[in-house]
């Protein structure tokens, strides 16, 4: 499919779910940022919590911001799909995606963007950001980054194939042009989290990336939202090997030689068995973390680390035994 880009345009594009109690702050420092022109695609996932009315009612303060505003509803069907519903929306030439609950500072969008036209050799920029919690907004001490050595790394595809990256919407911006190169028709997997590792991936494998180390935007860390819910050892399983199952699906759309994406592949799977062990010695699941520890000996990435989680968790298990049986005489 054919896209056409109108020059300096900043695209962003919001999915969102049932936010009334913070969405207005993105909607806000949206109208307060010191670039134009900007055009802002809401797509609302179903909301039934009176969202979108508060989203909606923001139309003619966009218009007079001088913000073409886009709003689009659809049924629930999760983050990736509404992202994918926005793309099609998209004419700028740059591309951010904050979330409904993120906040972006004034300067933002400019910054970002004289990054990208004095760096042609990027396809993406990172921008460092505050992480606050929802009981302390105005406490900014915590950079998302944590000041990563590898934070200024161009060539970023391995970093980020790790999760030693920034992948919250918000601090990223690229270039629609080659996303399009690298996204056939605007599509991304259909799921209900890492939907950013698939549009940055393939990006980091082709191009470079940039870092702006001031942070330019509010990550707000939210108990039970998408990123941080319950966690059970059931949540942590399945929220690992869906992860893992994004990024092999996201690797196999790249066009890259067999060897390197089994390689690439056998990477993240052994960093999934590495979870799994630190899970079974939390939930005191000893025939989890033998499985696991079985798979990275394999693989010669068992490490003394690994063992002494056995350790412990075998005596762990035996002293509670030991507990039990005394209990019952």
């Amino acid at each position: 499919m054919e896209y056409s880009y109108q020059n300096n345009l900043v695209s962003l594009v919001t999915p969102g779910w049932n936010g009334k109690l913070f969405v207005h702050r993105l909607l806000d420092s949206i109208i307060a940022q010191t670039y134009r022109p900007i055009e802002y695609i809401y797509v609302d996932d179903g909301s039934t919590d009176g969202t979108a009315e508060i989203v909606q009612s923001y139309s003619k303060r966009f218009e007079a911001s001088g913000i073409d505003f886009k709003f689009i509803q659809q049924e629930n069907g999760g983050i990736s799909e509404a992202l994918m519903t926005g793309f099609q929306y998209v004419t700028g030439k740059y591309l951010s995606c904050p979330e409904y609950d993120d906040i972006l500072l004034p300067t933002s969008i400019e910054k970002r963007i004289q990054y990208l036209q004095n760096h042609p050799d990027c396809a993406v920029v990172s921008a460092d950001a505050w992480v606050v919690t929802e009981n302390n907004i105005e406490e900014r001490k915590n950079k998302i980054s944590h000041n990563n050595p590898n934070r200024f790394d161009r060539n970023h595809f391995y970093q980020a194939l790790m999760s030693n990256s920034i992948f919250n919407a918000a601090c990223n911006m690229l270039r629609m042009d080659l996303f399009d190169q690298t996204h056939t028709d605007r599509k991304i997997f259909s799921s209900r989290i890492a939907p950013n590792q698939q549009i940055l991936l393939p990006l980091y494998y082709h191009y470079n990336r940039g870092f702006i180390e001031e942070p330019l935007s509010i990550f707000l860390i939210r108990q039970g939202s998408v990123s941080h819910p319950e966690k059970t050892l059931e949540t942590e399983l399945n929220r690992d090997i869906e992860y893992r199952d994004i990024l092999f699906n996201t690797l196999e759309s790249i066009d890259m030689p067999e060897d390197l994406l089994e390689l690439y592949k056998r990477r993240v799977e052994i960093n999934v068995q590495k979870d799994f062990v630190l899970f079974g010695y939390i939930y005191n699941d000893l025939a989890l973390l033998e499985s696991a520890l079985c798979y990275l000996e394999n693989h010669h990435e068992a490490t003394p680390e690994h063992y002494l989680y056995r350790k412990r968790l075998k005596s762990k298990i035996f002293q509670f035994k030991r507990y039990i049986k005394q209990k019952l005489k």
